[in-house]
């Protein structure tokens, strides 16, 4: 399969936080990020194949927006190994030029990308 991310996959730095639009429950917190997927952290697993309206809260400062809006499908969810949290991949969709470039600073300033091979859990979505 033809690789075609513009970025690495990156752990980040500031866990953001991701609110549900619709009733406005958190649904976790973002832990890396891509700019087609992202992995979510949170109290509960997402049911799969569902389309969320998320809003994507950002680092105080980061941008003249304190936060994005946008759609994700849920494609793969478990629990965490380590907690009692649940993990939860998900394809980014419908994002906007403008906020494209902004994930992709967000990366670029928060993300630790992990070496090649050691990263089993983020390269399954």
């Amino acid at each position: 399969m033809e690789e075609r991310r513009k970025f690495d996959r990156a752990f980040l730095k500031y866990f953001s936080k991701v609110i549900d639009r619709t009733n406005g429950v958190v649904l976790g917190y973002l832990v890396d990020l891509t700019t087609g997927g992202a992995l979510l952290v949170g109290d509960f697993p997402l049911k799969l194949n569902d389309i969320f309206q998320l809003r994507l809260d950002l680092p105080e400062n980061f941008t003249e927006k304190d936060h994005l809006d946008f759609e994700a499908k849920a494609v793969w969810t478990r629990p965490d190994p380590t907690s009692d949290y649940h993990r939860t991949g998900l394809k980014l969709l419908n994002i906007t030029p403008l906020d494209m470039l902004i994930l992709e600073h967000m990366i670029v300033d928060y993300g630790i990308i992990p070496k090649k091979g050691n990263n089993q859990e983020l390269s399954k979505f």
